[in-house]
């Protein structure tokens, strides 16, 4: 895994397996959520409009969760900010199998990811980001966030296959439906609890001189606020598109529009995982041959077309091939964008950068799962995809406009080496 520096206190390798290893823990709980939540909801007698404000409220849950821990990491340790939120989020994926209630669905999703977005936004990301560049060199960091990446498609997928107990309770047990699911989703609230016992045993490693000083941050008071802020905001677009078309939503899709199973749907997912692990274990070699910018935007522009053709997909099978295919190129962008905006910024504004980023992503998101709720109302239909592909399209060529020739130190170091044959002292 990573190699870090001997001289930290603490225990960095073992941080950095407890990291991963909680990652695909709660990436395989969301794996769950993300075949059945959408599917649940509607068995419990919820409309679509009414789906899609309850996932956009776990969104804004999201965004609250996450402003706390960038304004407030400072004063508690990143151990205690983990298992904290992990332990919250397991408690609310119990109150979303206790209840058939609206609003106390609500107010569960609001702490509990409901969205089943994925991994890649929300407050345990940004402590994850912060501290995995906090324990990796400059020449390990895109390989660092690609472990992590790995565990989190790794986890999704065994998720998508744990999803297909709800099929075989349904047609083996002759259990009903909504029985199955709350059955199968309890998992959920129960990997997240494994996960914070796994973060109890974090070390100082992941921590720096201002963690547990009782100070808190103001991101927009940092030297690179310009950089932040725009680079986030700019993720914050790709991020609300992203959310129109989560898997929960293609899960959807793909259950209403063409009738295929619940189970049949997990195995799709679960190959599409495996095309992100491939991806993701190639995106520090591809990087390194075109750059880190590079490998985030043309890699995105292959899978943004690729949706506007699962969106037009004439048949099942149509649909699913392309839809494994994008998956092949759509996960290729996370490490390569979470290493690049750790190395554009000093290491003292990485929380800030971190917390930026998750935040513009989460905010712009928020109201994304509701556009598709809204989209659906009168009938399920291939706009929220056609819509969410055109404007990450327009997402991957501004970022490399307004970011191209904004290098990462050991992107530069390299161009130096080849220019002149010679490495510097």
């Amino acid at each position: 895994m990573t190699d870090t520096a001997n001289a930290r206190p603490g225990r960095p390798g073992l941080d950095a397996l407890l990291v991963y290893g909680g990652r695909g823990v709660r990436a395989t709980g969301m794996g769950i959520l993300a075949v059945l939540i959408a599917i649940y909801l509607d068995a419990l007698g919820l409309s679509a409009p009414r789906i899609g404000l309850l996932l956009g409220v776990s969104l804004v849950g999201g965004v609250a969760l996450s402003s706390i821990v960038v304004i407030a990491g400072p004063a508690v340790s990143r151990r205690t900010w983990f298992a904290s939120l992990a332990i919250i989020t397991g408690l609310s994926g119990v109150l979303l199998v206790a209840t058939d209630n609206f609003w106390l669905l609500g107010i569960g999703s609001f702490f509990g990811a409901y969205a089943a977005s994925g991994m890649h936004a929300g407050p345990i990301v940004q402590l994850e980001q912060a501290g995995l560049a906090e324990i990796a060199t400059p020449e390990q960091r895109t390989r660092s966030f690609a472990y992590l990446s790995v565990f989190s498609s790794g986890g999704r997928a065994l998720g998508a296959v744990l999803a297909g107990l709800s099929t075989l309770l349904i047609r083996v047990f002759d259990l009903e439906p909504v029985d199955a699911y709350r059955i199968t989703i309890s998992l959920y609230a129960v990997l997240n609890l494994i996960a914070a016992a796994m973060y109890l045993a974090l070390s100082s490693a992941m921590e720096t001189d201002t963690i547990g000083t009782g100070r808190f941050t103001n991101p927009l008071r940092t030297r690179s606020r310009g950089r932040i802020l725009g680079i986030s905001g700019l993720f914050g677009v790709d991020s609300m598109a992203g959310g129109m078309v989560s898997d929960a939503f293609v899960s959807f899709w793909l259950f209403m529009h063409f009738g295929v199973n619940e189970g049949t749907i997990g195995a799709v997912l679960v190959v599409a995982q495996l095309g992100n692990l491939a991806s993701i274990w190639a995106a520090p070699y591809v990087a390194r041959r075109i750059g880190l910018l590079n490998t985030m935007v043309w890699t995105q522009v292959g899978a943004n077309l690729l949706l506007m053709a699962f969106a037009l997909a004439p048949s099942a099978g149509f649909a699913i091939a392309v839809f494994i295919l994008r998956d092949i190129f759509n996960e290729m962008d996370v490490p390569t964008r979470q290493s690049y905006v750790m190395a554009i910024v000093p290491s003292d504004e990485r929380v800030a950068m971190a917390g930026a980023n998750n935040l513009g992503r989460t905010i712009f998101r928020t109201p994304s799962t509701t556009f598709t709720g809204l989209l659906w109302s009168n009938g399920v239909t291939a706009a929220p995809f056609l819509i969410a592909a055109g404007i990450k399209l327009a997402y991957d060529f501004g970022i490399y406009a307004a970011f191209r020739g904004v290098k990462p130190p050991e992107e530069d170091l390299r161009v130096s080496e080849e220019a002149t044959g010679v490495a510097p002292d």
